[in-house]
């Protein structure tokens, strides 16, 4: 299978809990999206337009619930009464329910089973989910999984401790990915499509976030030939994160595994203790992905 259609078929598995439950179907349609512009050079000849609008109209739903007709349409360039059409006809199929206010739209018991059928049938955050609780656990630190989706990153899983002072991760939370963990995908990528990412604007969220690309370059380096990294303060004063890749083929990143902390609790003298069971972790899972040279190195 091509690497980028394996990315696809792993990357939105995920257990349905609690809050959770809607932002990973706000995850399983982003990544549908995903897909979606990967084959928009395919030939078109047997697509059906009506469908293709609704699936359009329900991937904005899922992103932000509660909007409603007239601005629905507008994200989705259709007309109002073309919009309020499909709408009726997603909430028919319960795919679509009404908001409470009954002004809004959100999605439906149907989609929650179809997203829990999805997360049944694909592995990556299926296999993470026991690894970021082991790690979590050990360290008594949040653990995150994200992935990549375009030019940001995508939090798909986590384990938080049972502890007043934690690093809230929230599934479907996008980051860019000049900015902490996320420069795990900015420095495994090809030449081309960085330098394309860097030439573009850069958010500065703190004092120590790097917008410079010179900077970022130099950094981008020593990630890539690093099993982790740490980055301190780049999204939030005061926070922590150790990062290292997951791999499903030599170079070919498919999720960055981290850890968040308060920085007060991680001493500089652990450092490197915790960022190898980072790494022990992020090749448990690629291992369990089937790509193990990577995992035989790190035990070797």
């Amino acid at each position: 299978m091509k690497p980028k259609l394996l990315r696809l078929s792993i990357q939105i598995n995920r257990c349905f809990t609690g809050r959770d439950k809607f932002s990973r179907l706000a995850l399983s349609m982003r990544v549908l999206a995903r897909k979606r512009e990967m084959t928009d050079q395919a030939d078109t000849r047997y697509t059906v337009d009506s469908v293709d609008r609704a699936i359009s109209l329900l991937q904005t739903v899922a992103g932000e619930a509660d909007l409603g007709v007239s601005e629905i349409a507008r994200r989705s360039g259709d007309s109002k009464a073309r919009a309020f059409r499909l709408l009726q006809t997603l909430v028919r199929r319960g795919l679509l329910a009404r908001s409470s206010d009954g002004k809004g739209y959100r999605l439906g018991l149907a989609a929650l089973m179809l997203g829990h059928a999805a997360s049944e049938q694909m592995d990556l955050i299926r296999i993470a989910n026991p690894v970021l609780e082991a790690l979590g656990q050990e360290i008594g630190e949040t653990t995150q999984l994200r992935i990549r989706d375009d030019q940001e990153s995508l939090c798909v899983a986590k384990w938080e401790p049972k502890r007043d002072l934690r690093v809230n991760a929230i599934v479907g939370r996008r980051r860019p990915l000049h900015a902490g963990s996320s420069k795990a995908f900015l420095a495994h990528m090809d030449d081309e499509e960085r330098e394309a990412i860097l030439s573009g604007p850069l958010k500065r969220f703190t004092k120590k976030t790097v917008t410079d690309p010179r900077l970022l370059r130099v950094g981008l380096e020593q990630i890539r030939k690093a099993k982790f990294f740490v980055s301190r303060g780049e999204i939030n004063d005061d926070l922590i994160s150790i990062t290292a890749p997951v791999f499903v083929a030599p170079g070919k990143i498919i999720a960055a595994l981290n850890i968040a902390a308060p920085e007060n609790r991680v001493p500089e003298g652990r450092i490197s203790e915790l960022g190898d069971m980072v790494a022990r972790a992020a090749h448990r899972i690629s291992a369990a992905l089937g790509f193990c040279s990577q995992a035989n190195e790190i035990a070797s």
